[in-house]
């Protein structure tokens, strides 16, 4: 735990969570500034940039997660899905300020790892989404939030299995799909592609991420804290 600041160190022990050491955030920042600086010295694409300055996090990530199976057993699940969702989204973030703040088109409105754009690891993904969702589900069925994520990764993994279909079919990539502008369903919604796989990745985030909360939270009622112990 983090000395420098106990009270947080014990709520989060509390839920079950635990802190990450400053000296071990501070690492991860140095090593993810060096590898982009020397992805950009190089001349490689900003896609290859991204893949470098995300290893020591992944490293760091698969270490909090182990922690949190031996500690939390289902929580783990939880916790990566949480996370690996959230990072999906923030790329699909980053692709709409390419789009709409500064104006970027085709290969340059791709997200910051653009490599990944791509039918198969679109579809791919959202599968783990939905696996992860619906195993999680079989643990806290009670959980209405965690229902309601379910149903939207589900509707989103039935696109994505059509795109995906297309692509196979015709070898085209980045199509409309079934319900963007041009879709198959009655012509689709007056949204282009990439705003309407936004919209699809913040149904899924926000409700992921509450019904992750009240988990947490859920558990802790359950357990002591250290301080109400004799």
């Amino acid at each position: 735990m983090s000395a420098l600041a106990p009270p947080m160190a014990a709520t989060l022990d509390w839920l079950g969570l635990r802190t990450i050491s400053p000296r071990a955030l501070l690492a991860c920042l140095g090593l993810s500034l060096a590898a982009w600086s020397v992805a950009n010295s190089l001349s490689l694409p900003i896609w290859a940039g991204g893949f470098a300055a995300l290893v020591p996090w992944s490293v760091l990530f698969a270490r909090e997660v182990a922690w949190t199976y031996q500690h939390s057993h289902w929580l783990a699940l939880f916790y990566a899905l949480v996370v690996s969702q959230s990072v999906h989204f923030a790329e699909h973030v980053g692709q709409m300020i390419q789009i709409h703040v500064l104006g970027l088109e085709g290969d340059a409105a791709r997200g910051v790892i653009g490599a990944l754009d791509v039918e198969w690891v679109h579809f791919l993904f959202n599968t783990w989404v939905i696996l992860a969702a619906v195993m999680l589900l079989e643990r806290f069925r009670s959980n209405r939030w965690l229902w309601v994520a379910a149903a939207c990764a589900g509707w989103h993994e039935v696109e994505h299995a059509y795109l995906l279909a297309v692509y196979l079919a015709t070898g085209l990539q980045s199509t409309s799909g079934l319900l963007a502008a041009g879709g198959a369903v009655g012509g689709g919604l007056p949204f282009f592609r990439a705003d309407l796989h936004f919209l699809y990745n913040l149904a899924e985030t926000v409700p992921l991420l509450i019904a992750f909360s009240l988990q947490l939270l859920h558990g802790a009622r359950r357990r002591p804290r250290a301080s109400d112990l004799p």
